[in-house]
């Protein structure tokens, strides 16, 4: 299911975002601006609106009103503060109705409604489903199935483990045994490690069963595995953040948006919940990536305007993974500046040097250095 959400509050559109997403559904943008909404609706024309009833000039009533007359064929959801919208929601012929502040719970039960309704309880759709999986690694890792919002439950932290580590090898890729146990019981011996990893396959398999996916670690030559994906379409927060990054396009007006609410969605440690040595790389190369795709955003938006305390949000929440980076801390000492002032400026970035010399023995670069000396006036 792909959905819109429209509210004048963008903490609060982001957050319902964020509700749809972790439930398995593509947001194709939050919109603040009603005519932007329109012009994304026309565009791609989702399954589901969700919109804010409470909005000046253009209120999510009439907005309601004006998809319908240009026949648009999907559902609507009301997302108020207000109860008494009730009957004038229905009116318009809203297929629910939620009350703010929006619940995990309430959520789930209307998406429910609503696929049953766009499936038509058909087994082709529910087959289409099955086919499809979500895993999330930024935070606490989760896969989910087909539509169900709720993740896999996992007989043990190393099933999970386990998932996470084949999933994120390239596809159909066989891992030898040694590389597994290295990587998951490197403190059992050998013999114990072997009795592990099997009997983790087989708990990881079954899980999946019991789910209803095709999916399995299936056994290959010399003792090895490969995830046979048996034809899923796995979509994962951490491929998307690779896929931006490796394939750099330019950054418009038309994506910005998009690309800064994916980047809001992986604010917290990749594999937070697993602490083996071999996470260490694969947070190396997602936080990087992160860095690499959250540099771009802040060029774009300090170039074209963009609000500067969003701007500073971003920026913080990528200098905590990565807070020797340079050219980012540059960007956040010009908008501190700009939203502070000189003396605001000035004490940012002697803190920076003092971290800097205290943790590396070192000193800023030449272009924090440049700032600092135009902030002084020498």
């Amino acid at each position: 299911m792909r959905a819109i959400v429209v509210d004048d509050e963008p903490l609060t559109g982001e957050y319902i975002g964020r509700l749809l997403e972790e439930a398995g559904v593509e947001v194709i943008g939050c919109c603040a601006d009603p005519r932007e909404a329109l012009e994304l609706i026309d565009k791609h024309r989702p399954e589901a609106l969700f919109l804010d009833i409470e909005m000046p000039e253009i209120s999510g009533l009439s907005l309601a009103e004006r998809i319908q007359a240009a026949d648009y064929g999907g559902e609507v959801v009301f997302v108020t503060a207000y109860s008494d919208y009730a009957l004038d929601a229905f009116r318009v012929n809203a297929r629910d109705y939620l009350l703010k502040p929006v619940r995990e719970q309430d959520m789930h039960r209307a998406l429910e409604r609503l696929r049953k309704r766009l499936t038509g309880g058909s087994a082709a759709a529910a087959n289409r489903a099955e086919h499809k999986a979500e895993a999330s690694f930024f935070g606490t890792f989760a896969l989910r199935l087909g539509d169900n919002p709720a993740p896999v439950r996992w007989t043990t932290a190393k099933c999970a483990e386990l998932f996470a580590f084949m999933l994120l090898q390239e596809t159909e890729r066989e891992v030898t045994k040694w590389t597994l146990i290295e990587a998951l019981w490197k403190d059992k011996s050998a013999e114990k490690a072997d009795v592990n990893l099997r009997s983790t396959v087989s708990r990881v398999n079954r899980t999946l069963r019991h789910c209803g996916s095709a999916m399995a670690l299936v056994s290959v030559r010399n003792g090895g595995y490969r995830l046979d994906r048996a034809g899923t379409e796995i979509t994962a927060d951490a491929f998307r953040i690779e896929s931006l990054a490796l394939n750099a396009g330019a950054i418009g007006t038309d994506n910005a948006e998009r690309l800064a609410q994916g980047m809001a969605r992986c604010d917290r440690p990749f594999l937070e919940n697993f602490d083996g040595e071999w996470c260490e790389s694969y947070r190396m190369r997602y936080h990087r990536y992160l860095t690499d795709v959250g540099y771009r955003l802040l060029v774009f938006g300090e170039e074209n305007g963009a609000d500067p305390q969003r701007a500073l949000g971003l920026a913080d929440a990528l200098l905590r993974l990565e807070p020797y980076a340079e050219t980012i801390r540059a960007v956040a000492l010009r908008l501190r500046e700009r939203l502070g002032g000189r003396a605001q400026a000035i004490s940012y970035y002697l803190d920076y040097a003092a971290m800097l010399h205290r943790e590396l023995g070192a000193e800023p670069g030449e272009e924090l250095q440049a700032i600092r000396r135009r902030l002084l006036g020498s």
